[in-house]
């Protein structure tokens, strides 16, 4: 009688698939663990209405609030005066961060946004629109540069800082007022 050798079955191939599908999913869980023990963006200041009007925000005992409208600077300081704000100053690397993640909130690009900053009185004079003083920079190398002598106005988000454009571009902005005044 002939013997038939069956030949056992080989679950090789099924465990390196299951090997595989196993080594992806522990790196997947050790990134998923790296992210969240790592520290996080000591800047990351995190959105609050506080005692804000809807879609204002609250920091340091003032409310902001993103206006997408694209708008030239000067229309921008009308629409915030008519909320019974200016166009946002900032005093301090706080305050530009809490400005920044504002803006990203509502503008993934973090495209370019007016802030209160202008020299149109005087070339130089810098001075805000809520006319509080001007104790604080955060300037792109290089600017202010008055280009073709016709900027005056300052927006955020070049390069992560200030540049001075135009008065006439249009950008959306921010507006600000204190809470106490309102």
């Amino acid at each position: 009688m002939i013997q038939q050798h069956r030949k056992a079955p080989s679950y090789s191939k099924d465990l390196d698939r299951d090997s595989d599908t196993n080594m992806m999913l522990l790196l997947f869980l050790f990134g998923l663990t790296l992210a969240a023990a790592s520290p996080s963006d000591e800047r990351e200041v995190k959105l609050q209405r506080g005692n804000c009007p809807m879609f204002w925000f609250s920091f340091n005992g003032r409310c902001y609030k993103y206006v997408s409208t694209r708008l030239t600077w000067a229309d921008a300081e009308l629409y915030c005066v008519s909320q019974r704000a200016n166009l946002v100053s900032i005093h301090s690397l706080q305050e530009q961060n809490f400005v920044k993640n504002l803006i990203k909130n509502f503008d993934h690009a973090e495209g370019r946004t007016w802030i209160g900053l202008s020299d149109t009185q005087k070339e130089g004079g810098w001075m805000w629109s809520d006319g509080s003083a001007v104790n604080f920079g955060f300037w792109y190398a290089g600017e202010p540069n008055n280009d073709k002598g016709h900027e005056d106005c300052v927006h955020n988000n070049f390069g992560q800082k200030w540049n001075d454009r135009p008065c006439s571009d249009t950008y959306p902005s921010v507006c600000t007022y204190r809470m106490a005044c309102r």
